[in-house]
């Protein structure tokens, strides 16, 4: 997918770095991960792509975070000292699209680990309210892109671990975590085995030769607004 190019006219630089997070499908255990049973994830070829720049040298820009949605073509920004608000540089409403960078910043921010500001665009080839976590693949490229641009150490589980809690607290989906974890953790030709109480987790290799096929019914939803 080319993000470069969209980047490149909103922002009129060329990134620095870019980053991608996968979408996952589950073969085993809906609505186990949140009652702390195991499920049967997987990544797939569809996924969310980032494109950022940032300043290396400390400015009145370090802590602000300029937002492009390609997808919505839409725009936003936010300073990091104020993410907590949940407010744009005008004191306005985060729209909620950009609620998931925002609080996968606050979240990281909570943990103590450094998040810098930065242009960045992204998009996404996976379907929004499909039921292939479009929403987990989002927060989790964040997380990787902030992990990059700080330089710090933080395994995939936890790093996953901060996006669900993101997600929780700030966006307001009491979601398990299965999506951030497969999209974090995924490994191509596998399924993964992962106990969500011991959080225990293996590679369950796929049968040489087998395909994932995904139906897309065409039906959305949105979970922060139903009674899951």
């Amino acid at each position: 997918m080319d993000i470069t190019t969209p980047f490149q006219s909103h922002f009129n630089k060329t990134p620095q770095i870019r980053v991608q997070a996968p979408g996952r499908v589950n073969l085993l255990g809906e609505h186990v991960d949140y009652n702390q049973g195991p499920v049967l994830p997987a990544a797939i070829d569809r996924a969310v792509h980032l494109a950022a720049h940032f300043s290396s040298e400390a400015s009145s820009e370090e802590k602000i975070v300029q937002l492009y949605a390609i997808d919505f073509d839409e725009s936003t920004e936010f300073h990091l000292d104020q993410v907590e608000f949940k407010i744009d540089l005008s004191g306005n409403p985060l729209p909620k699209w950009a609620l998931y960078p925002a609080g996968v910043a606050w979240s990281l921010k909570q943990a103590g680990y450094q998040v810098t500001g930065a242009q960045i665009a992204y998009a996404s080839d996976i379907p929004i309210g499909a039921g292939l976590s479009s929403s987990a693949a989002v927060e989790v490229g964040f997380a990787v892109l902030w992990q990059a641009l700080g330089a710090w150490e933080c395994d995939r589980l936890e790093l996953a671990r901060l996006c669900q809690y993101a997600e929780n607290k700030y966006v307001g989906v009491s979601c398990g975590l299965m999506d951030q974890f497969a999209s974090a953790c995924g490994i191509e030709g596998h399924a993964l085995f992962f106990d969500t109480h011991s959080l225990a987790w293996k590679p369950a290799p796929l049968p040489a030769g087998s395909r994932l096929v995904i139906a897309d019914s065409g039906i959305r939803r949105r979970l922060a607004n139903s009674e899951y």
